[in-house]
């Protein structure tokens, strides 16, 4: 199932490693709020996929943040795959390049 709005989405793929977050273009407070209510699994994923987000605001922070946190709690430090300027900035003044591997 993808969440999708006019301007950004959220997906979530398996992959080999584990579920992976897709963000794709401008993810802010509506296309979380669509993620939230959807019925996706929630806060499983390993690594983010920041590589089409072309904006992050903090509520979308919030849920990378949020769903990531479980690789975090297992020992795992959760990937952000290649990452805008943009979307790098903002992990960066938020205080939450620590939480992430970022992978270029």
């Amino acid at each position: 199932m993808q969440i999708t709005e006019p301007f950004g989405a959220i997906d979530l793929v398996d992959e080999e490693a584990g579920p992976v977050l897709r963000l794709r273009g401008e993810v802010d407070s509506t296309v979380v709020a669509l993620w939230d209510a959807s019925e996706q699994r929630h806060g499983g994923a390993v690594a983010v996929d920041a590589s089409a987000a072309t904006f992050l605001d903090c509520r979308g922070l919030r849920l990378v943040v949020r769903e990531t946190e479980a690789a975090r709690r297992a020992g795992r430090i959760p990937e952000l795959r290649r990452p805008s300027n943009s979307v790098r900035r903002l992990v960066d003044i938020a205080g939450a390049t620590p939480l992430f591997a970022t992978v270029a």
